[in-house]
């Protein structure tokens, strides 16, 4: 009786923990997902609802549509116009204020004055009487001289639709506004119900109620009125009716201003859904059913081979420890008997085994990890390098790195960033949040220097593992892997150079009668014109700033030959140029030649020189010579001033003026290596160009007169693609090609020469540029009633200094490039602006004399 009573105890305790670990969680689960799946429907039903509240009440702004005709047309009308002009009431009462009495749709009408005062009103409105007493519709004119929208009335809710009081064509300035307007009823709401398939109503705060259908109440809605006066919240709630699911909503409903005057109630039956609920429902009881059917037959099988074997085991082992002799068993339970002892044996020699094995791959991966030339270690929440890493990270530290804290062995001389680095480390494991840990994860560095060597770092989270019974945390570290990359970094770095001077060489190669005409211009610019420094009655703050200008113009220049040690020196001298101009006591003329002379200009070009006559040998000193005239610069202006005094009949000077055209070239072949550089400049940039064309006629100019003025365009160029041309993901949303066109274009009429660059980028940010030039004095504060025009602001871009950039690198920043592209300009007696559309693109246009550039009148067609 005693056993028959420990066993019923047995199967009791064991169908409550069956009970509790899977019958429980099934059916915990099933209710989770049924609910899960109901709340998706519901959401579902709730965005289908809202969509239908907000697709009425644009339906209800649309009417809007339907006058707006009616309304322009009216206001599109000269003899209107002239009869608000003339003040001529009967007129406007004649023709416009019929139409509510000869238009269908049309309830009221209004037109009034640029101020709002009402001169003809029709249809009763209190709000339109005398003056228009809704201000948002002045101020949306204003910005928008044709509208529509929901506004609330005296004799009820209404559409309205607004035009301005013009010419036919509309052309002329408004002189006041007409204003055209429709009632809702119930019939138009009806009609929203057939389009919508849904049931609509409105009720307004003031108490107007329309609705498609007579089952929805006033009542139901004022409660959501109540509510959206005080959280202005759409509102949802899916109700049974029946056997069908009735989605309910409601929303703000807003007037042309923007507030909420009212609530838009939507009802929509919702079959299928109500059908997906149910099968859900069903659904889900047949698998609950199938569930404890499974469990049984589960419960069944255990008790049948294990409880029951290990039942009659015990009572064997009674036996046995008794002394009583067993006489017979079960063959199931002695089945069971050799199982589990031949288990607990096999258990004991697989523990040896493993034991052995795990001491065998723990120095087999020791080894690997010690001769794989990276570093692992691991830190813990406490960040310090816990006891276990490979024989890299002591070669890489130089020391015992085992509970040293990571951010000293990182950054051992930067206190700063060490602290920073720990912060961040501290933050990651104090936050919960998986999804910000891994954003906080990505702020880590990745390269640091440490000893001179550059070392690449990966980190790798190692999660906290369950142990035990309780199932208690353990570990959660973070694994760190170094690798040394400085034999990498100096090849790409030996790479990187190798790849800029062949790119020297091809610019120099394909460009070599400009690096002839550049390098010339700078060995005089340095053996000339620092040399007679102080001649000439200028102060040395107007030669700083010319010199400051040729810099720049050089700096560009050679930009554009790839040119990879003298750019950067000109750069740096740049700055130092602009803090001497930016001082209040400028240097001596003493000091800045004793200053100029240290620099050793004349020296800059012999790395650059040198590199490229290792790669071309003697043929560097022949560079561009092929199209030079055979007779140097001084004996060629001989030859001409004896050829005048000489030579003074009409047909001589004819002869003369031909002569001198031998050494003249087509503007085309001055500016032909822009469109190579400009393409290259985007590409650095990450621009996309349509190839660049020159346009235009090949017009033969004086090279020697012209050289400044073709360098300097640099600046032009430079300044499309650094603040000109957008991005290709800007492009595409502004709904522009992702590729930009960049035109140059030479066009000559009569005298006058005009050589235009434009693209069509983003255009000038005019405001910027105003701003930037009130705070340096160059124009008086914005004056209202005196406005600048946008062409005026434009062109205040070629002002010195005048940059609206914020950082000043190696290719923008110091606000004297397009100053000296005006400089030289004005040298030739021309001119340079620039015109812009904001969105649409920028031109620079270049004006000069053609007479005074060829110095001699054109013989025949050139």
């Amino acid at each position: 009786m005693n056993q028959i009573h420990k066993q019923r105890s047995f199967m009791r305790e064991l169908l409550i923990w069956v009970v509790l670990l899977i019958v429980a969680p099934l059916v915990t689960v099933s209710i989770l997902f049924y609910q899960h799946e109901m709340s998706g429907m519901n959401k579902i039903e709730q965005e289908k609802s809202i969509l239908t509240n907000q697709t009425a009440q644009k339906l209800v702004e649309r009417l809007g549509d339907t006058i707006l005709g009616i309304t322009v047309t009216n206001g599109y009308w000269e003899d209107n116009r002239q009869a608000v002009l003339n003040n001529d009431l009967r007129w406007i009462q004649d023709n416009v204020g019929v139409v509510p009495d000869v238009v269908p749709n049309i309830d009221f009408v209004a037109e009034t004055d640029l101020q709002g005062n009402v001169l003809v009103q029709s249809g009763d409105v209190a709000e339109l009487k005398t003056k228009v007493l809704y201000p948002f519709i002045l101020d949306k004119f204003q910005k928008e001289p044709k509208f529509s929208g929901i506004v609330n009335t005296s004799k009820g809710l209404a559409v309205v639709a607004v035009a301005p009081v013009t010419s036919n064509k509309g052309e002329a300035a408004p002189v006041g506004l007409v204003i055209f307007g429709r009632l809702l009823s119930d019939e138009i709401i009806v009609g929203l119900k057939d389009t919508l398939q849904a049931d609509i109503a409105l009720l307004l705060n003031s108490g107007q109620f329309l609705t498609s259908t007579k089952e929805i109440s006033n009542e139901r809605l004022h409660t959501y009125v109540d509510t959206m006066k005080t959280d202005g919240l759409e509102h949802f709630n899916l109700e049974r009716r029946g056997e069908l699911l009735v989605a309910q909503s409601a929303a703000p409903l807003l007037d042309m201003e923007g507030k909420t005057i009212g609530a838009l109630y939507a009802e929509l039956p919702t079959r299928s859904t109500t059908e997906a609920a149910d099968r859900l429902r069903i659904l889900g009881l047949c698998s609950l059913a199938g569930m404890l059917l499974l469990l049984g037959l589960v419960i069944l099988m255990v008790r049948q081979r294990i409880i029951l074997p290990l039942r009659h085991f015990t009572l064997t082992l009674e036996e046995v420890a008794a002394g009583r002799t067993v006489k017979e068993m079960p063959k199931h339970v002695l089945h069971a008997e050799a199982q589990i002892v031949g288990a607990i044996d096999k258990i004991m020699q697989w523990n040896q085994v493993l034991e052995q094995t795990v001491a065998e791959r723990t120095a087999s991966i020791r080894s690997l990890l010690d001769n794989a030339r990276q570093g692992f270690m691991s830190i813990g929440p406490d960040l310090r390098v816990m006891g276990e890493h490979s024989v890299e990270c002591t070669r890489i530290f130089q020391q015992d790195i085992a509970g040293q804290r990571l951010g000293s062995l990182f950054y051992a001389g930067d206190e700063q960033e060490a602290v920073l680095l720990e912060s961040i480390l501290d933050e990651f494991y104090n936050e919960p949040d998986e999804w910000k840990r891994e954003l906080i994860f990505s702020l880590l560095p990745e390269e640091v220097v440490i000893h001179g060597m550059v070392v690449q770092i990966e980190f790798k989270y190692l999660p906290a593992a369950k142990s035990g019974a309780l199932q208690t945390e353990v570990g959660g570290a973070i694994m760190v892997m170094l690798t040394d990359i400085t034999e990498t970094r100096r090849l790409e770095e030996q790479m990187n150079r190798e790849r800029k001077r062949l790119q020297m060489v091809v610019h120099v190669i394909t460009h070599s009668e400009d690096y002839a005409q550049i390098t010339r211009s700078f060995e005089t610019f340095c053996n000339t014109e620092l040399v007679e420094l102080s001649s000439g009655n200028e102060s040395v703050e107007d030669k700083l700033l010319e010199i400051y200008k040729s810099i720049h113009t050089f700096k560009g220049s050679f930009a554009l030959l790839q040119f990879m040690h003298i750019v950067p020196q000109l750069h740096e001298l740049e700055s130092e140029l602009m803090e001497l101009l930016g001082r209040e006591v400028k240097p001596t003329w003493e000091e800045l030649e004793q200053w100029l002379r240290s620099l050793r200009l004349n020296e800059w070009l012999d790395k650059d020189s040198q590199l490229l006559k290792e790669a071309l040998g003697d043929a560097t000193s022949e560079m561009g010579m092929e199209y030079e005239v055979k007779l140097t610069k001084e004996q060629w202006q001989h030859l001409e001033r004896e050829l005048r005094m000489r030579l003074t009949l009409a047909e001589d000077k004819l002869w003369l003026a031909e002569l001198r055209k031998w050494r003249f070239k087509p503007l085309k072949a001055l500016i032909q290596h822009y469109p190579a550089y400009l393409t290259e400049l985007a590409e650095r940039n990450g621009l996309l160009l349509y190839p660049i064309e020159l346009n235009g006629a090949d017009i033969p100019v004086d090279p020697e007169r012209l050289n400044g003025l073709t360098q300097s365009l640099v600046h032009i160029v430079r300044n499309i693609v650094i603040h000109g041309i957008e991005s290709p993901e800007e492009r595409v949303e502004q709904g522009k090609d992702e590729y930009a066109t960049v035109s140059f274009s030479i066009e000559q009429v009569q005298n006058e020469l005009t050589l235009t660059i434009s693209d069509n980028g983003r255009g000038i940010d005019l405001e910027a540029v105003r701003l930037r030039a009130e705070s340096r004095g160059l124009l008086p504060p914005h004056n209202e009633e005196k406005p600048l025009s946008n062409e005026h602001i434009a062109n205040l871009i070629f002002k010195d200094q005048l940059s609206t950039t914020k950082h000043t690198t190696e290719w923008s920043g110091r606000g004297i490039g397009l100053s000296a592209v005006k400089a030289e300009a004005e040298k030739l007696g021309g001119t340079v602006r620039v015109s812009t559309s904001k969105g649409s693109g920028t031109a620079f246009i270049v004006k000069l004399p053609y007479e005074d550039i060829t110095g001699a009148e054109r013989v025949g067609s050139l």
